[in-house]
Order: structure tokens, then sequence, then C-alpha cells
């Protein structure tokens, strides 16, 4: 039986409640009218010059000339992308300060981190999805491999005697798909840099690699690199001659499928942030995902316009930590 005094204690909660809400809705309403008044900063993931950041930039400008206000971007590598996450999902929920990122860190940092300082679902609202990151698997220019089936078939009567290379626990899991759907085993070589990593794949001594297209788009059109396939959605308008992997016969399983589609780039903000000014730097970043700016980017530096919603974004980001938590457990990667 219901106690008089506890229905009226929730009666008097929930109209204290909705009063707290109808006092807050103006103020919201005003902030996302005024917004914005002063500078914004967007948290870029990667170093200065590498492709990300050059894409951070040209969204910094696009929004800063739709706004009338400036827009400025602030680099905080490291760290598989948690030291830029953590610094925007403590920042002031007030749309100053955005984080452009890409799928790792909210996708499978959960799985890689035990101590992960922030919360992908509770510290961020998603704002736009902008492009897509395809992986290319790359051999030297002079390797004997001309094919996906040339590196595979010499894998299989060579166990664990070609060496992969990968910068990245995002790429050395990306690898362990692609090995996993071809049956075969390779010795993985860990680098701390792309940069010295493509140094020793050029010469000679590491067999094979996965990595972020856009870093070796002008080494493939140079001629130092060979290119056997492309783990994306689709050939690639850049290079329209080299197959997916799937197209390249790796169809074991939904595995690789999956993968291809998980490397994105994203645009968040703060969980908090009033909701008006996120659908408005949501409409302005998909405009921008369209624009001849950001066209001349994915054709230089070998990323693919994907645009999303923040909803959409949202979905993503809990679709592929199904994908990455498969890939971290087949590849016996433990957490740190």
């Amino acid at each position: 039986m219901t106690r008089p005094h506890s229905t009226r204690r929730r009666h008097i909660l929930a109209l204290a409640a909705g009063s707290v809400i109808q006092t807050l809705a103006p103020a919201v309403r005003a902030q996302a009218r005024g917004y914005p008044d002063r500078p914004v900063r967007i948290v870029s993931v990667a170093s200065p010059g590498s492709g990300i950041d050059d894409y951070t930039r040209l969204l910094a400008k696009f929004l800063g000339e739709k706004l009338g206000q400036g827009v400025v971007v602030e680099n905080r590598p490291g760290a598989n992308m948690i030291i830029a996450s953590d610094y925007v999902a403590k920042a002031a929920p007030d749309g100053y300060t955005l984080l452009l990122t890409a799928s790792s860190s909210m996708s499978a940092n959960p799985f890689l981190f035990r101590q992960l300082p922030y919360h992908p679902e509770k510290d961020f609202v998603p704002v736009a999805r902008l492009s897509t990151l395809p992986i290319a698997l790359v051999v030297p220019a002079a390797s004997p491999f001309r094919t996906v089936a040339d590196l595979v078939n010499a894998a299989r009567a060579n166990p664990g005697k070609l060496n992969g290379a990968s910068s990245s626990t995002g790429y050395r899991l990306m690898a362990a798909a692609f090995t996993q759907a071809a049956g075969i085993r390779t010795t993985d070589v860990p680098y701390k840099a792309t940069a010295s990593l493509l140094t020793d794949l050029m010469g000679g001594s590491v067999d094979f690699t996965m990595v972020e297209f856009g870093a070796v788009l002008a080494l493939i059109r140079s001629n130092k690199l060979r290119a056997l396939a492309m783990l994306s959605p689709k050939r690639l308008p850049q290079l329209p001659d080299v197959p997916t992997l799937a197209e390249a016969g790796m169809r074991n399983g939904t595995l690789v499928e999956s993968v291809s589609r998980i490397n994105w780039s994203g645009l968040f903000a703060p969980a908090g942030t009033p909701a008006p000014i996120v659908e408005r730097l949501g409409r302005l970043a998909l405009e921008f995902v369209n624009s001849p700016a950001a066209a001349a980017h994915y054709a230089s530096r070998g990323s693919l316009a994907n645009p999303g919603s923040g909803p959409e974004l949202g979905k993503a980001v809990l679709a592929d930590q199904q994908v990455w938590k498969t890939l971290i457990a087949a590849a016996g990667v433990q957490p740190e």
C-alpha cells in the first residue's frame, strides 16, 4: 500500500524538478542564441602536419567563416588519443571546446585500457561523423609480392617468417584481422612511429604493413611502396586498380568487412553541451564534409567523405565497440 506522505514527497520532487527545468530552459536557449561570443577550440588527437590534423584545420577554417568567430586548433597527441579525449571530456560543456578524433579513441580504447580516464558514452555527445580513413596493405616497391595472393602463399609456405610492421595497437589489430582471414601466421614488428616504420619498409627490413592510406599515398605514387589491397568499403578513386581486401579474396567471415568500416573521424563535444549548439555545429560540420575544401583533402590525403549525424555517430561508436572487442579478443591483446 502506498503511504500518503510518500506520494506527496514524490509529487513535490516532481514539481521541483519541473521547476528547475523550466528555470534552466530559457538560460540554455539564450546561451545557444548568443553562441559563439568568443573563439572556439577544436582539440586534435594528432600531431601537426598529419592527415587528420590537416582535416581538423580545414574544418576549423570552415566553421570560423560560418560562425563569424575564430575557431582554433589545439594539438594534444599521444597515448592512443587518450590525452586529447580526456582533456575534452573534462572541459566545460558550453560548445567552446570540441574534439576531432578517430574511431579507436571511442570504440577500441575501452577494451585496451583498464583505467581509461573517460567514458565514451557518458562523457561526450556526438556531433557529426566526418570521414572514413581507409587502411592500405603495402609492401616495398622491390617486393616479390604483387598481389595479396602472393603474400598469403608465401606466408603459408613459411609460417612466422614474414615480418608485418605496425605503429599502433589499432593497426596491429587490423593486421591480425587480415592474417586470421587469410589463415596465415606472420611475425609482428612494432614501431613507435609511422615515419620510422615506413623508412624500414621502403628499405626492405620488413615485408608488409597496414597503415592509414593517406600516410603512404605519395610513396605509392612515387613507386617507393606498392599497395596490394585496401581495407575499405570500396575501391578508392586515387588508386582504382587496387582491390579491397574483400575483392582480393579475404571473405573468411565478416570480420574483414566489419573492420573496413570502423576507421572513421568524428566531431564530439563534452556531455551536457546544450542541444541547440550541438545541432548547429552538426549541421555545419556536415555542410563542410560536402564542401570543395573537404573534397580536395579527400583527393590528396586518400580519405573518403562519410557524413553522419550526431545520433548516427553515436550508434556507430556502440556498433564499432563490438568489432574492436572481437578483434582484441581474437588477437589475444590484454588491456593495459
